[in-house]
């Protein structure tokens, strides 16, 4: 039997470096410290005698796998695992986890804190004082073009009820706020303790008046939100999308928001990413815009890694969690009783 050995190349709270460092042979780079990955050439040789890969932006293709046949299992510390070659890890008899829900408290305060600002103008207040508007126009007129919304008895639809969804609904029970959801896979009876309704999608459109996205990217969702979509919502309602782009046909979403479809959009995520500072939607004044910005929090790091550490524990004792390519778990499990024993 030989020391179980870990690699770990992702951001990580100092508690869980110490815990693993206590627990198993275990190398740790930062990437928040570096500021960079590794190129492959020296990535590989990193991941030689390990047989755990702790990632979190390394692209782990066929190359690597394949040069690293000790490897029996690869924590994503990410939701989706888009950064591994699961086709090349199952044939490999290595199991692939990810992280879900690690960023749903940081994600769901941007979602609250985005309803925030654009319900009350706050970019374009703080633009106006910044760029000496509030001298130019004086204090009534700044007063009167910067009037906005108060959120209790609005109606904000949540498309999505999985970890951010459910997170965002329970904060914005403070707000005093009617929250409607939608999702197919999520019965009533799972957030009704949230105050959350389910109704159906087209019910949601139309008598929401903030409409939120909360849904991961896969071929049913992939565009599902159109021309239809932001034709059934109120001309008055704000779109917010803090998922991701690939979910929003942007044409659409640009026709609804210059042609007053809906009042507004607030946005962290889009098709180009880095955006450019001349992209035609950040010309839009009804647009707030962020820059991917959603998970971007100190705690992120610890909820990925306590994650993490428990997809590894819980593999290790016979009750694997979170795998993602369960066709590998026959030959993982196997490999992974050659070393710590059965």
């Amino acid at each position: 039997m030989k020391p179980l050995s870990i690699y770990a190349s992702c951001t990580m709270a100092p508690r869980w470096v110490e815990r693993f460092g206590n627990e198993y042979t275990f190398e740790f780079r930062d990437w928040w410290a570096t500021k960079t990955l590794l190129p492959k050439a020296e990535f590989i040789p990193k991941l030689a005698g390990r047989h755990i890969l702790i990632t979190e932006f390394d692209e782990v293709d066929r190359d690597v796998i394949e040069a690293s046949p000790d490897l029996f299992m690869i924590a994503d510390c990410r939701s989706g695992t888009v950064n591994i070659d699961k086709d090349a890890a199952t044939e490999h008899g290595v199991i692939v986890t990810n992280t879900p829900g690690r960023n749903a408290e940081a994600v769901a305060d941007l979602t609250v804190a985005l309803m925030v600002m654009i319900s009350r103008k706050l970019l374009r207040g703080i633009n106006t004082l910044y760029s000496g508007g509030w001298v130019e126009a004086g204090f009534e007129q700044t007063y009167l073009n910067h009037m906005g919304l108060e959120l209790p008895g609005k109606t904000v639809g949540l498309i999505g009820m999985g970890f951010v969804g459910q997170r965002t609904a329970h904060r914005l029970r403070g707000f005093d706020m009617h929250v409607l959801g939608y999702d197919p896979y999520v019965k009533q009876e799972a957030v009704s303790d949230l105050g959350v309704t389910m109704v159906d999608m087209d019910t949601l459109l139309a008598e929401a008046d903030y409409v939120s996205l909360h849904v991961p990217v896969l071929p049913s969702t992939r565009g599902m939100f159109g021309a239809r979509e932001f034709g059934l919502m109120k001309p008055s309602a704000f779109f917010i999308n803090t998922a991701r782009a690939a979910l929003v046909d942007e044409a659409a979403m640009v026709d609804a928001l210059t042609d007053g479809k809906i009042a507004g959009a607030a946005l962290d995520v889009f098709h180009t990413e880095p955006l450019p500072s001349d992209y035609p939607l950040l010309k839009l004044p009804n647009v707030i815009a962020l820059p991917h910005l959603g998970g971007a929090t100190f705690e992120v790091a610890d909820h990925h890694a306590q994650i993490a550490y428990e997809s590894i524990q819980g593999f290790l004792s016979g009750s694997p969690i979170n795998v993602q390519n369960p066709d590998a778990l026959a030959a993982a499990t196997e490999k992974m009783r050659s070393v710590v024993g059965s």
